[in-house]
């Protein structure tokens, strides 16, 4: 019964708004294949697995989390002319689950604001093997935002956003839960195009099985992307407060994130990109698991581009750096490496976006399961229109690790991909 309810009454929030229209109504699908794959493998020494006396060997343990191949199918609706309502329902099926979607957008005027409410509900269910926890859940969320203009390009902006997950057997790594929260804060326009926005963000989580993960999270927000004369500005940052209900403050925390990017034009064709990420936990009170840190990564290119194409190649350094009394074993690292940025767009055609990152890590301590090792790391995304409505798309992620001590080598790839014919 209760995941009766929680289905009616997430469909019934996500629909709202919008069946009713004397229009003639839109219509597409999508229907096709997709693989994914999720791989681990790294290298152990025979002798910590056997007696003294056995013959010193290599062998290499290799898991695959994820292997499946799966039938794809969407249909998207929209009721109006304008495209103000769209509702899309999507359907997945692998050798052992079933995956359905239900996804709507809504976008309408309340005189001279703008009301944007989206949502989404999520069902899996395995119909095939043993079953796991976690395995079958259901998901739903919501969110509504109402911009209300003022004048010179400054907006007020009201945000509420809930979701829920319900597993059909919880433990204590998946379990149910409720969240909701809000946003109160400001957006504006210039004149050149650039955009800012300042706010203050609430959530709070609620787990009925397990009261000590319940939480409050507040935080203060800004961003902002901007052009001037020889470039444009690129610019995130984030205060956050996290509290626990546990006793004595464990788990709490004060966090700081900051996130930016700044590019300079030299010339025509030429760039020169700066990158910087920094985050800072602070945790009250600090205890062996729950440790306070800050990383640091900066990232520094030189490029060429054209209309369709762009390179970037440069150094990137990263740094982390925790808390730690004499007798524990650190885990701060110093990350140097070399970076290649890849992109190339061509409006309706071909997008591609690829990285790859050469380096080296060294750690402050090494002992015998974690050591200084070199690394390759690579990322693709890709969305390729083969033919009218046939299209392909790839998500690709590798990492190497070569360590000093080679039986801590290890290597993991990530592949997600989808061919789908629509009109």
């Amino acid at each position: 019964m209760r995941f009766l309810r929680s289905f009616v009454l997430t469909t019934t929030l996500i629909l709202a708004g919008g069946y009713y229209t004397s229009e003639a109504a839109g219509f597409s699908y999508k229907a096709g294949i997709g693989y994914d794959f999720l791989s681990q493998e790294y290298f152990l020494d025979s002798a910590a697995q056997e007696s003294a006396d056995s013959v010193l060997t290599e062998w290499s343990l290799k898991t695959d989390y994820l292997d499946n191949v799966k039938g794809l199918l969407s249909f998207t609706v929209s009721p109006f002319s304008k495209r103000t309502l769209e509702l899309t329902s999507r359907y997945e099926q692998t050798s052992d689950f079933i995956r359905l979607k239900f996804l709507s957008d809504l976008n309408t005027r309340l005189g001279k604001n703008r009301l944007d409410i989206n949502g989404e509900l999520d069902w899996r269910k395995r119909h095939r093997g043993e079953e796991n926890f976690g395995d079958n859940y259901i998901f739903g969320y919501s969110r509504a935002k109402l911009s209300i203009p003022s004048t010179d390009g400054l907006k007020t902006i009201i945000q509420m956003q809930g979701e829920f997950v319900q597993f059909d057997s919880v433990s204590s790594t998946s379990y149910n839960y409720y969240r909701i929260g809000g946003k109160l804060g400001i957006e504006k326009l210039f004149e050149n195009f650039s955009f800012g926005d300042i706010g203050l963000t609430f959530t709070t989580r609620q787990v009925p099985d397990s009261t000590g993960l319940n939480y409050v999270d507040f935080g203060l927000v800004g961003s902002y992307f901007g052009f001037y004369d020889q470039g444009e500005l690129d610019f995130f940052g984030r205060l956050g407060r996290k509290d626990y209900n546990q006793i004595d403050g464990r788990n709490d925390f004060w966090r700081v994130e900051i996130d930016g990017r700044n590019k300079i034009r030299l010339g025509e064709r030429n760039f020169a990109k700066q990158e910087v990420e920094f985050e800072l936990t602070d945790y009250d009170p600090t205890d062996p698991v729950n440790l306070d840190y800050y990383r640091l990564e900066v990232t520094i290119l030189a490029g060429f581009e054209t209309v369709f194409f762009t390179v970037g190649i440069g150094p990137e350094f990263e740094a982390l750096h925790e808390a730690k009394d004499d007798f524990a074993v650190s885990e701060d690292y110093v990350e140097i490496g070399a970076k290649i940025d890849l992109d190339y767009i061509k409006a309706g055609r071909l997008f591609l976006a690829a990285e790859s990152v050469l380096g080296k890590r060294d750690l402050k301590d090494n002992n015998e399961l974690i050591t200084d090792y070199t690394f390759e790391r690579i990322n693709l995304i890709g969305d390729f229109k083969i033919f009218k409505g046939l299209s392909l798309s790839v998500l690709f992620s590798a990492e190497w690790e070569w360590h000093q001590i080679a039986t801590n080598d290890s290597e993991i790839y990530l592949l997600s991909s989808s061919l789908t014919y629509g009109l």
